[in-house]
């Protein structure tokens, strides 16, 4: 598949159930993949920041996520979504820490791995669906494509275009779908070729221990998230 012109980055209503509240910082919730209402990751953060900007949440080394069981990228992966079946068991998420942060409407969410000490290495932009608002976190799900970029947003690379091409082949998405994907990287990439950054830089030098004190290390990971888990 060729590229499209990019844009700016496009927004999308994202309709949450009323009466849902805004999260604090520090307070645990989950953000997790859902496909066709089958849990296909959960992950336990922490909430640092919760506006109408964005979601900003931290998930700290040695946290407990559920993860399916077996799971590898590409086909494998591409045959339990199309089955629907696969189980969940829990792993811990490996050092380092990672900040992740989601601009408000936006087909993506910002992975940035951050040191204990402070200073984001570099970026990793997850292509997914906008952040879905639940009485525990937020649902998404992954849409395969990714992009790589620097720490000083000097450069980029796309990742997984290969996969996102065998998800067609497959049938997890139509043109359509892959269309708006690729348009979405496109628009990403044609905002950092302006020397414009889709998300806020000012998180670029944030320090987990500076907000959250122990929170970085595995036991304090492990706190319980807000409210129950909708099943």
């Amino acid at each position: 598949m060729d590229p499209v012109p990019g844009g700016e980055p496009e927004r999308q209503e994202v309709q949450a159930p009323a009466g849902l509240r805004r999260f604090h910082p520090g307070e645990r919730i989950a953000i997790r993949e859902v496909l066709d209402g089958k849990v296909w990751t959960s992950r336990p953060v922490a909430v640092v920041e919760d506006t109408d900007a964005a979601f900003v949440s931290y998930l700290a080394p040695g946290t407990l996520i559920d993860y399916p069981v077996d799971a590898r990228h590409g086909r494998e992966t591409f045959a339990m979504w199309l089955s629907g079946e696969w189980e969940l068991a829990p792993r811990a998420f490996s050092p380092p820490g990672m900040l992740r942060i989601a601009p408000a409407g936006r087909p993506f969410e910002v992975f940035a791995p951050v040191a204990p000490e402070g200073g984001v290495r570099s970026w990793y932009v997850n292509f997914q669906r906008p952040l879905l608002r639940t009485r525990s976190g937020f649902d998404t799900m992954d849409e395969t494509l990714d992009l790589v970029v620097a720490a000083d947003l000097a450069s980029w690379e796309r990742k997984d275009s290969d996969e996102l091409e065998l998800a067609v082949e497959m049938g997890v998405y139509g043109e359509r779908e892959a269309l708006r994907i690729l348009r979405a990287c496109d628009a990403v990439e044609a905002a950092l070729g302006r020397g414009e950054s889709p998300w806020d830089q000012r998180w670029r030098d944030w320090c987990p221990a500076e907000w959250f004190g122990g929170i970085a290390s595995p036991g304090s990971a492990q706190a319980p998230v807000a409210g129950e888990v909708d099943g």
